[in-house]
């Protein structure tokens, strides 16, 4: 066997051992025991974290973050790598962004460079463009972590009405116009949340209390669950000129119940949950007079009682 290909075989070898003796792999490989030697050094050498352990226990060790071992790709899949990126390059934050951007780079530099002139050109040519969001999601890794660890969290989140310290337990994460959100179980409301991760000022995990099992596998299924879910419901009418349309249609929960016209106009026809109705009123409040109400009455009663407290302050 070449050394070349005999290298590349003992990378994928120790991955899959991850502890061994040059021995064995000797024995293996059909090579001497002053050979394999020779192939573990230059494994360390190209960045393969191997760590040895003298004694009658001793040998060859994997550290916990192997380097994985080469892959090769033909042209249109090295450039299917970077359309993938390129969907991701303006948001203003993602998990593990700096790592991302390293890997690129990496896979960027080792390209011939007919494929390198495919990637520039495809990057002049495509652009997957998000709103920029000056206030960036500091805490995506560790919300996504406690995610896949169903593990709980105290955060710090800046509400509506005051920053306020909670504990979660995050089911995933998802992006919607230039923000990332974070669905959760809160334990201060014992009820489901959503949190915008740029409002999680500060998340740490928790000593207590201990994680639920909750009944979603997948950030997805929470999607799903939260558009058919409704209990008591109350049906809310409103009506919305172009402008109004518009900007609904950003919103990442006005948008899952607004219809849009033929003209630009658009209308709203839902039944929604009776405790969320103050929030689905602070949503129209912010559309101002591009947004007509129909019902319900306590929305109205909302909207009208906002806009008195705004004309006392100016009397």
């Amino acid at each position: 066997m070449p050394k070349t290909e005999r290298l590349i075989e003992l990378m994928m070898t120790v991955h899959t051992k991850r502890k061994f003796t040059a021995g064995e792999l000797a024995a293996e490989f059909g090579v001497s025991y002053r050979t394999i030697l020779r192939d573990l050094d230059e494994l360390s050498a190209l960045g393969v974290p191997i760590y040895s352990e003298t004694g009658a226990n001793g040998g060859y060790y994997l550290l916990n973050e192997p380097v994985l071992p080469p892959l090769f790709f033909t042209q249109s899949e090295a450039a299917a790598m970077f359309f993938a990126y390129q969907s991701l390059q303006f948001f203003g934050s993602l998990p593990f962004d700096a790592e991302t951007r390293m890997v690129l780079k990496k896979f960027y530099r080792h390209l011939p460079v007919e494929t390198q002139e495919r990637i520039d050109a495809m990057k002049d040519r495509i652009v997957f463009w998000n709103p920029h969001r000056p206030k960036a999601a500091e805490h995506l890794e560790t919300l996504l972590d406690a995610a896949i660890n169903q593990s709980v969290l105290t955060v710090v989140y800046d509400g509506t009405d005051d920053c306020a310290e909670r504990s979660i337990q995050p089911i995933g994460l998802f992006s919607w116009n230039g923000f990332w959100y974070c669905p959760a179980y809160c334990f201060k409301r014992q009820a489901f949340r959503l949190f915008r991760a740029d409002r999680i000022l500060r998340a740490e995990k928790a000593a207590s209390p201990l994680a639920r099992q909750l009944p979603y596998p997948s950030v997805l299924s929470w999607i799903k669950h939260s558009e058919s879910e409704c209990s008591e419901p109350v049906r809310l009418q409103a009506e919305l000129t172009r402008r109004g349309a518009r900007r609904a249609a950003a919103d990442v929960d006005l948008f899952k119940i607004l219809t849009m016209r033929d003209d630009g106009t658009g209308a709203i026809d839902a039944n929604l949950p009776r405790p969320e109705l103050e929030y689905f009123g602070e949503l129209l409040w912010n559309l101002g007079t591009e947004a007509t109400v129909k019902e319900p009455a306590e929305i109205k009663l909302q909207l009208k009682r906002k806009a008195s407290d705004i004309l006392a302050r100016y009397d």
